[in-house]
């Protein structure tokens, strides 16, 4: 009956917003704290609405703060502890909902939603990723977790606040009476108003945002300052390789070489809280002060080693101040259970689920060619790359029209099937997600020919790191097809693209989850089998250079461009290792 009655009252006491919020929702209602011209008008207190709802961070986060995902985890425990709803900006990136998928299904498990409080999931995710109009065919599993959690908004623009605790769109058509596509992150503040305009309209003035960093410093200066200004918190998610060069080098160490005055922590919290109450959207101060501000945002990374030579060089241009912290999240899921003290939580098995790899094994994953799988051999898996795909104008595939780079990976087919005959190891092959199952054929047989019959193909949109996590727990089991009962590899990586965010990620899990050291990574994917091509550009499409030596340069920057810090730091093979096109095709065995 408690619970009864706490649902009565809320009703009573919010049956006026709930209209409100319904207007809003198809574009019939603008509310004060929506425009850029009206922000937040009240007294901001940065304690109001932060009381704790379901548990005590300290004594749910098992681990020491010495332990390398211990922030990521008390990150998400204090988006658990507040009463903000957690506002997630997805791109279509492998890491990006990896990371986010942990966070957010470690809130919607732990949160428990009280009397007045609005504590939900907005997950923000590309149209062409997730169709609320075709929820059955998605890459993702998201109906599960409307059916566990309920729905906040409804594919009939039916608001359920009040019941619903996930929230996820891709246009504002669900929430509106317009009809934007999400793309990336929002594009304007309207299109970021409209999906938060319920909530807004509830009288919720701040969210807990998460973000991957490139998008954050990609969008346009009203949407991030916006941001800011409703942000409890932000959690800056990594999209993979681009955050050391993009993100770190090219955007915020560029800009604080420029600079000729810093803040105090407390000056910046100072300007952090102001900005709350301030009449207008712009920031007194540059936004990239706050990077420095961790209490109020976090970086994060699949491998955070690299930021000391980062902040090495600032040191020695005398930028103290300007150095930054970047925290590590896991690539497992299971680790959830390794960190939080928590009795019959269901979290990595809704992982699973989401993902569509619950109670599946590796070969569970093979779309074609399972016929030819032999357990008795070793493993080839070649990691594609999105360089190839289709001309966006003309629909061609670019191998059709790129001779050039179709006759080099032709060569490096043929020198792969001399290193590592058929008959000794399955020609497994992972694509990129942007490819799906039909284009993925057509691929490989551009690239195979008469081989392709021997190919092996998994389904492209799941990620590799999951297919590992996956495989690893089994080793166990004694049932690995990637690793021997010893947990040693039966496996080699290879590829055109050696910036790929897979080989860092497979390196990071490899030594972490199996303790390996440099050499017995090698034994599973090693850069060597990377080579940098001689005629086509391994970061931009259609690109193609008159010689091998200009390639060879072009690509060994590109490779620095992505790797120094990581290399500075031990996390990846030197220069030295790097190999072009002309050596590999001189190797033996």
């Amino acid at each position: 009956m408690k619970n009864m009655d706490k649902k009565i009252i809320r009703r009573l006491r919010n049956i006026s917003l709930l209209t409100i919020s319904s207007l809003s929702a198809f574009g019939a209602f603008s509310c004060g704290d929506c425009s850029a011209n009206s922000e937040i008008k009240y007294n901001y207190d940065s304690m109001k609405n932060s009381q704790v709802l379901s548990l005590d961070v300290a004594r749910t986060l098992k681990a020491t703060e010495d332990m390398p995902y211990y922030e990521f985890f008390k990150d998400t425990l204090e988006s658990v502890q507040n009463d903000y709803p957690s506002v997630f900006l997805a791109r279509n990136a492998s890491q990006v909902f990896i990371t986010s998928f942990m966070q957010l299904l470690t809130q919607l498990n732990l949160t428990k939603k009280g009397l007045d409080k609005y504590n939900d999931a907005i997950y923000l995710i590309d149209e062409k990723v997730f169709d609320y109009a075709n929820t059955n065919n998605s890459r993702f599993n998201f109906d599960y977790l409307f059916n566990k959690f309920g729905d906040v908004f409804g594919k009939n623009k039916t608001l359920n606040l009040e019941n619903g605790e996930i929230g996820i769109l891709g246009n504002t058509k669900f929430v509106s009476s317009s009809n934007n596509a999400y793309s990336i992150f929002p594009r304007t503040l309207n299109e970021l108003v409209r999906y938060l305009a319920p909530y807004l309209s509830q009288g919720v003035k701040l969210f807990d945002f998460y973000i991957p960093d490139i998008s954050f410093v990609g969008m346009n200066d009203e949407v991030r300052s916006w941001i800011i200004k409703h942000a409890n918190k932000i959690t800056l998610l990594s999209d993979g390789n681009a955050q050391p060069y993009k993100f770190i080098r090219d955007n915020y160490i560029k800009w604080a070489k420029n600079q000729k005055v810093h803040y105090t922590k407390e000056q910046l919290l100072d300007y952090w809280n102001k900005h709350k109450a301030s009449p207008g959207v712009q920031i007194d101060i540059n936004y990239h002060f706050f990077y420095t501000l961790d209490e109020k945002i976090k970086i994060f990374n699949l491998n955070n080693s690299y930021i000391e030579p980062f902040n090495e060089e600032l040191r020695n241009r005398g930028l103290d101040w300007a150095q930054l912290k970047i925290h590590q999240y896991p690539l497992n899921p299971n680790t959830i259970n390794e960190y939080l003290n928590l009795q019959n939580n269901n979290i990595v098995e809704d992982y699973l689920k989401l993902n569509n790899l619950y109670q599946k094994s590796f070969l569970d994953f093979v779309i074609q060619g399972k016929e030819v799988y032999d357990p008795n051999k070793k493993n080839l898996i070649f990691m594609g790359s999105s360089l190839f795909r289709k001309n966006e104008k003309t629909g061609e595939w670019r191998f059709a029209t790129q001779e050039y780079a179709l006759n080099e990976i032709k060569s490096f087919f043929a020198k792969i099937e001399e290193l590592y005959p058929v008959s000794e190891y399955n020609y497994f092959f992972k694509l990129h997600p942007v490819y799906d199952q039909n284009e993925s054929k057509e691929y490989i047989n551009f690239l195979l020919g008469d081989l392709s019959n021997k190919a092996i193909l998994l389904n492209s949109s799941i990620a590799w790191e999951n297919m590992l996590t996956v495989d690893y727990e089994q080793i166990k089991n004694n049932k690995s097809i990637l690793f021997t009962e010893n947990g040693e590899s039966k496996t080699h990586l290879y590829g055109i693209q050696g910036t790929t965010t897979v080989i860092l990620s497979t390196i990071t899990f490899l030594k972490e989850a199996l303790k390996w050291n440099d050499e017995q990574v090698k034994s599973f994917v090693d850069i060597k089998n990377f080579p940098l091509s001689n005629t086509f550009d391994i970061v931009k499409r259609d690109i193609h250079y008159a010689t091998p030596d200009e390639a060879k340069k072009a690509n060994t920057k590109q490779m620095n461009s992505v790797y120094e810090f990581f290399v500075a730091s031990g996390s990846f093979p030197a220069p030295k290792e790097w190999i072009d096109m002309r050596e590999f095709l001189t190797r033996t065995k």
